[in-house]
């Protein structure tokens, strides 16, 4: 048997062999012959050899080898049984437990499969090939913190490709934190591999930790130059980060680098729209339409998504909306699966689901289409219970809503006259509205008596939105504005953010959206960044000022503004009437580009205060 183990298996069969002439039936023998054999690649002739060790001897490790060659041949519940048998008979071996986990991990029986081998850990604790089967066990049977107990592992050099495949798996499964944990032990195991350093950093991204993804991707790319996948990321990065020229460059390079790679031409489309440069980043996305393989899957949706956002910026509302509907491709709906999408039509008999899609802003924004849907179709509407009160303070002039919509409430199932479905952000395209509707304000329009001077402020978005900190503003950037005097200032921030606050002002109550509002309806004015609050207090009609970023989102974009100029700020907006913003001029970081603004905003407000004197 030591031959065997040095490789030598001629020297192993010819002593066995003659221990065989002596006493045919010695099970030590007859066992070592069926391991020969599995060595040969004969598992058919382990299993016949290993049957017959057993019948004179029914050790445990006679059974560990017919399990092995049982496996090796397919024969996947015999082996089980065999190598269960051996978990019984000798439950301090390593082996046993380590070979009946891999049939049970063939099998589909991850739970069980990872149980085994933490029995084999027991035993074995400093055995690194054991501990990355265990962690590939537990992630397949969806076991927690698995991350942790790896990341402790003593590695070397050698471990490195298996770490990254479970690192790949934890990632497979949105599981970002703990996948950041194995990429980093890989890195610093391959310090000087650019794949390690980039792969890091995409998790790291992935976590919307910006900064340290920067560092590791710049990192990848300074040891590793010119790769695509590097370069599409840091452009990623670069741009949520703000820093858009920068961004527009690395993915440009990504593009030389992989030019028929549709994802990065369309990354490219997405910074050069930003940036600005309208027709160079439309030739991209038609291009991308253009190619019918391309356009036929999940990127082709994308570039449609993209083309729509940038000929509605344009104000081209008819192929606008039109392009927009590629959204409806990539983030499918799916509580619905028996309801057929609608087109647009009268119903014969039956009514309409019409439900939210995305955020808040966006329901809010498109409410304004329910009036024109209910001329139409009778509705039933799906909302997130957070508007479902302010929802409710719609004026109905016509009666429609009264008498044609229905609010689901949450846990009531569909009633069962729906016949078609369709998302709120559908209306403009499947009604044919290629304007802007002429403006009433629609939700909670009775206002409370104002005094002349409390403004409201929201400094910051969701920050789960990957792309947020170029929206949001640290609150020390507007510590200036506290210091306009004769104002009396509300928080209007919702969140964790909230309670950092960039001057001292009052926290306002503010539960589901109708508190929200009533809050609005007592103020003078509300200064926000591209949320939630910028729809609501425009769909009131209540003056609003929105700090908008450069290239920001496509309802905000110039082509939307108002024939009259501004009066406070440097835009206006045909959607909401009484909203005016102060956008920022560069595509510059957000710490440099969001001075000016602020700045202009500060004398705006003085100058606000100063109205009626």
């Amino acid at each position: 048997m030591r031959l065997l183990a040095d490789g030598d298996r001629e020297g192993a069969t010819s002593l066995l062999r003659a221990a065989l002439a002596e006493a045919p039936d010695d099970p030590d023998s007859l066992h070592g012959m069926a391991c020969v054999a599995r060595a040969s690649g004969r598992a058919d002739l382990a299993i016949g050899l290993a049957g017959r060790a057993i019948a004179i001897l029914p050790a445990a490790h006679f059974h560990i080898t017919l399990g092995c060659a049982l496996h090796e041949q397919g024969h996947l519940e015999p082996a089980r049984a065999a190598l269960h048998v051996a978990t019984l008979r000798e439950p301090r071996d390593p082996r046993a437990h380590a070979a009946l986990a891999a049939v049970l991990g063939e099998i589909g029986r991850w739970a069980e499969a990872e149980e085994s081998l933490r029995a084999a850990l027991a035993l074995r604790p400093a055995d690194t090939a054991l501990l990355l089967d265990w962690g590939r066990a537990a992630i397949l049977a969806g076991g927690a913190d698995v991350a942790p107990r790896l990341a402790a592992g003593r590695f070397v050099v050698e471990d490195a490709g298996r770490l990254h495949e479970l690192a790949g798996l934890l990632s497979e499964r949105g599981r970002h934190g703990q996948a950041e944990m194995l990429y980093r032990r890989v890195r610093d195991l391959c310090p000087e591999q650019g794949a390690a350093w980039a792969n890091h950093g995409a998790v790291l991204f992935a976590l919307n930790r910006h900064e340290e993804a920067l560092a590791a991707l710049e990192q990848a790319d300074r040891l590793a130059p010119d790769v695509a996948e590097t370069l599409n990321n840091l452009g990623l990065v670069l741009m949520a980060l703000g820093h858009l020229a920068r961004a527009g460059e690395a993915l440009a390079r990504a593009r030389r680098a992989a030019p028929d790679d549709v994802r990065i031409a369309i990354n490219e489309a997405t910074i050069l729209g930003d940036l600005g440069e309208d027709g160079a980043a439309e030739r991209l996305l038609r291009g991308v339409l253009a190619d019918p393989v391309a356009a036929g899957g999940v990127e082709g949706a994308r570039a449609g998504f993209n083309l729509g956002t940038l000929l509605l910026a344009r104000g081209d509302l008819a192929e606008g909306w039109r392009a927009f509907e590629a959204r409806t491709h990539l983030l499918p709906e799916t509580r619905w699966p028996d309801i057929l999408p609608w087109d647009g039509s009268a119903l014969p008999r039956g009514r309409l689901l019409l439900h939210a899609e995305q955020g808040i802003g966006d329901a809010i924004q498109f409410l304004r289409y329910l009036p024109l849907c209910l001329r139409r179709v009778g509705v039933v509407l799906v909302l997130p219970p957070s508007l479902h009160r302010l929802a409710r303070t719609m004026p109905d002039p016509e009666g429609l809503i009264a008498s044609r919509c229905t609010l689901l409430l949450p846990g009531v199932p569909v009633p069962d006259d729906v016949v078609a479905r369709c998302g709120l952000l559908s209306l403009p395209f499947l009604l044919e509205v290629a304007e802007v509707p002429p403006f009433v304000p629609y939700l909670l329009p009775c206002g409370f008596e104002r005094t002349g001077s409390r403004v409201g402020l929201c400094w910051a978005g969701n920050p789960a939105f990957r792309f947020d900190r170029r929206r949001s503003i640290a609150p020390a950037m507007l510590a200036p504005l506290g210091a306009v005097a004769g104002l009396s200032f509300v928080s209007l921030q919702h969140g964790a953010v909230a309670e950092d606050r960039p001057f001292a002002m009052e926290a306002a109550a503010m539960g589901a959206w109708l508190e929200t509002a009533q809050v609005i309806a007592g103020l003078d004015l509300v200064i926000t960044v591209d949320t939630a609050i910028a729809h609501l207090a425009g769909a009131m009609g209540r003056p609003v000022w929105l700090l908008n970023r450069f290239g920001g989102d496509w309802r905000w974009s110039a082509a939307f503004d108002r024939v009259a100029p501004p009066r406070w700020g440097n835009g206006t907006s045909r959607w909401y009437p009484s909203l005016e913003q102060f956008r920022q001029s560069v595509p510059e970081a957000p710490d440099e580009a969001w001075r000016e603004p602020v700045l202009a905003l500060r004398g705006a407000l003085e100058r606000w205060r100063d109205r009626d004197l």
